[in-house]
């Protein structure tokens, strides 16, 4: 495989998944209301756990490097985000809300955590 087709897969998987992160975030904030950062939360928790599925899978059941490269590396990096997710937890404790802000870091460390390990152990009940 030539050398360039695994920047341009991750760079078109980074594309798209910042695209569906803008589209979650927009639905969110319009279902829930733009009081708490609901579409950071569900699109980083939803990334921790497919990249907890999609790294078993394809590390231990299908090595596809080029798939890898443009689901893990560039879609779910793109649709996650820690910058958004630290600005957004700043903007609470900068508004004197800082239980709020406490709360929103713990559900996202605890939350990306709890669902980046039932990715891997779904995974491995599934694949292995």
């Amino acid at each position: 495989m030539p050398s360039y087709v695994f920047p341009l897969l991750v760079a078109i998987g980074g594309a798209l998944g910042a695209l569906s992160r803008y589209g979650a975030t927009l639905l969110l904030t319009k279902l829930a209301g733009p009081f708490f950062p609901y579409g950071t939360l569900a699109v980083n928790s939803v990334g921790s756990f497919l990249i907890g599925l999609l790294g078993v899978l394809f590390a231990k059941v299908y090595p596809i490097p080029g798939a890898a490269a443009f689901l893990i590396t560039g879609y779910l990096g793109g649709l996650t985000t820690f910058s958004s997710f630290m600005n957004e937890t700043m903007q609470f404790f900068l508004g004197g809300n800082p239980a709020e802000g406490f709360l929103y870091l713990f559900l996202q460390l605890a939350g990306g955590l709890l669902f980046v390990s039932l990715g891997y152990f779904l995974a491995d009940r599934l694949f292995l």
